[in-house]
């Protein structure tokens, strides 16, 4: 039997979101984990950041704190999002896992498979891409937006992306984690860069939300249970509901304190503070 743990979290912050998936992933890479899928959400609306992203250079810090919205910088790669309206999901198992290939991408295609199967549960006719099949890869227009960067596999609709996400592999286990847009307003997700207000259009036409291809709001609990029933039907998973470790629970709050919580790590430049 393919048992999975499952964990929904209510919304949370910046600097405990990003704790928790890390605290996940440390387990795994120990054996103390098991394969985990979690659903969550940001309160306050966040703005999160790619590992190597220079934020200073990229993003207005200014304009999130005038809006109240923190910048906490990822554990994975990728470009910055701003976490509003939305569904963010987590996966972390072993690198050897059977359900896995042992390449970054067959990984990406796996759990775009569960997404996929997810967001038909909702209704929502989207198809999956490679980059290679929709040429993204050769868009050289650079951008500091996730939505405007390619991934392995992409989920579209019209051609617009629906979800971003982003891997961090280490020897034993790796954390994929993503954002699917339940509403979009690209006016903010903009306002959060650099620059922004010259990005809008051409985000526009790259980027969408779940609601606007619907037609009518989707909750996130409503959008949970979809993804719920499609990774189990896509990847052959079985879930248990199931909470975090003591020891999980104990990484979480010295993560908070040393790393997500601190403007060392997510303001400047965090070269050799890696995982450890």
């Amino acid at each position: 039997m393919n048992q999975w743990r499952l964990i929904i979290d209510e919304p949370g912050d910046a600097a405990w979101n990003m704790a928790v998936d890390e605290a996940i992933l440390r387990a795994c890479e120990r054996g103390d984990a098991p394969p985990t899928l979690r659903f969550y959400g940001w309160s306050p609306p966040a703005v999160s950041v790619g590992y190597f992203q220079d934020v200073a250079r990229e993003v207005d810090v200014d304009y999130c704190r005038r809006k109240g919205w923190p910048v906490v910088r990822r554990l994975t790669g990728g470009r910055a999002v701003l976490h509003a309206d939305e569904l963010t999901y987590s996966v972390v198992a072993p690198t050897d896992h059977p359900l896995f290939p042992k390449d970054i991408s067959g990984t990406y295609h796996v759990i775009a498979r569960g997404l996929l199967a997810g967001l038909h549960h909702l209704g929502v006719k989207a198809e999956m891409v490679s980059c290679r099949e929709k040429g993204a890869a050769r868009d050289g227009v650079r951008s500091a937006a996730c939505f405007s960067a390619p991934s392995w596999y992409e989920l579209i609709v019209d051609g617009k992306k629906l979800a971003g996400s982003a891997q961090r592999r280490l020897a034993n286990s790796f954390l994929q984690h993503g954002s699917l847009l339940l509403g979009l307003d690209i006016r903010e997700q903009c306002g959060v860069l650099k620059n922004g207000e010259s990005m809008e259009r051409r985000l526009a036409e790259k980027m969408t939300a779940i609601g606007s291809v619907k037609g009518a709001p989707v909750t996130w609990h409503e959008t949970v249970e979809a993804l719920r029933k499609g990774f189990e039907e896509a990847l052959g998973i079985v879930f248990e509901i199931g909470g975090l470790s003591v020891r999980e629970e104990e990484d979480i709050y010295a993560l908070e304190q040393s790393r997500y919580g601190s403007k060392e790590w997510n303001i400047n430049n965090p070269q050799g503070k890696g995982f450890r």
